[in-house]
């Protein structure tokens, strides 16, 4: 007969805080390569035009570490509800340039989210063709000066 061994439980009080002090993430991990970007000069109220859902009215903003104007949505089957980063402005450029993890990370999202993103900008229905189609977008001049590429 084996002995199994017990699994540690998880301390009592240990929080996100004491977690990033004890592992704290690498220094290259969270980078930039076409950055910075800035939120854009709305107040609660406005109406944006969300680049996945359409026009939109701004609901409040997000505590990520790129405040971020939100819209509420239905997670799961409609139980929760957050806000969502509204997709506008450098956010769709971040998403175009800069890699799902980071940022999902200065967003607030998950990876599938900006996943998501990624398909709604490049008007595919499919992951496999969201490559080409944002290379052909980043390339067409109307969209760059929409979005502020240089």
């Amino acid at each position: 007969m084996t002995v199994m061994a017990k699994r540690k439980s998880t301390k009592v009080g240990v929080t996100q805080e004491w977690l990033a002090s004890r592992f704290p993430l690498p220094p290259y991990q969270f980078h930039w390569r076409a950055g910075p970007y800035h939120a854009p000069n709305v107040n609660v109220g406005k109406t944006l035009h969300d680049e996945m859902r359409g026009d939109i009215e701004v609901e409040g903003f997000t505590e990520a570490p790129i405040p971020w104007p939100a819209a509420d949505y239905r997670r799961g089957r409609g139980i929760e509800r957050g806000l969502l980063p509204i997709l506008c402005g450098d956010l769709v450029r971040a998403v175009c340039e800069e890699d799902e993890l980071t940022v999902a990370y200065y967003w607030g999202v998950t990876r599938y989210m900006v996943e998501q993103w990624k398909q709604a900008i490049a008007g595919s229905k499919t992951s496999d063709s969201v490559f080409s189609g944002l290379a052909l977008k980043r390339g067409n001049p109307e969209f760059r000066r929409k979005f502020g590429y240089k």
